[in-house]
């Protein structure tokens, strides 16, 4: 019983401690983030951070080995914000044509919106010069919201990997239009990516095929 005890102890403040650390990593990351939003990204410092927050130069890099880590970090945080306005804006709609007209909106609101004053998303990662990261890690949150909410089973029964190339089509599809045509309307967009899953449709047995081989 007293060796199961001090297990459970044990086990108990391991938790506690690792959740102490990601709690202050992730406010150190959003500062670095806010940092980033107010001004030229590139040129906030480790220096900027720790003074902004209050603590060392050692602490710092106790989290997080240089300023590279940081802000594939920061970029991580915008990543996660996506995941979260997708199920908030699309998951309950009732509908593929909702959900994707949602889904455009929510991915424009999110690369571009100007909060507070703060730069846009994109504007930051590109100055980080993460913006490649940033769209790829995107498309694989649009990829796997397609897929887990059914966007796509009107339009055939596939194979799992062919139904992520699919997914895959549209999302970088949709990513590049709204980043390269920043003012196009969500409705342009949603026909645009609908049009694409029709053709894809009509593909599916030559993609299938060359799946197959």
């Amino acid at each position: 019983m007293a060796l199961t005890m001090r297990a459970e102890r044990s086990r108990r403040n391991f938790s506690d401690e690792a959740n102490r650390y990601d709690a202050k990593r992730e406010r150190l990351v959003r500062c670095a983030r806010r940092l980033a939003e107010q001004g030229d990204a590139a040129k906030v410092s480790v220096t900027d951070i720790t003074s902004e927050m209050g603590i060392t130069r050692g602490l710092f890099y106790y989290y997080f080995e240089g300023k590279e880590a940081l802000n594939e970090a920061i970029i991580q945080t915008y990543i996660d914000d996506l995941a979260k306005a997708l199920e908030a804006s699309c998951g309950a709609c009732e509908n593929r044509e909702d959900a994707m007209l949602s889904l455009v909106k929510c991915v424009q609101r999110w690369l571009y919106l100007d909060e507070g004053g703060h730069k846009p998303i994109w504007h930051v990662a590109c100055e980080l010069r993460l913006d490649k990261e940033l769209v790829d890690q995107a498309a694989d949150v649009l990829v796997a919201f397609i897929i887990d909410h059914s966007l796509l089973t009107k339009y055939g029964k596939f194979s799992d990997d062919l139904l992520y190339e699919h997914a895959r089509f549209v999302a970088t599809g949709l990513l590049g239009e709204i980043r390269l045509r920043e003012g196009l309307p969500a409705e342009v967009l949603s026909d645009t990516a609908c049009a694409a899953l029709r053709y894809r449709k009509r593909r599916a047995p030559e993609l299938e095929q060359l799946a197959a081989e």
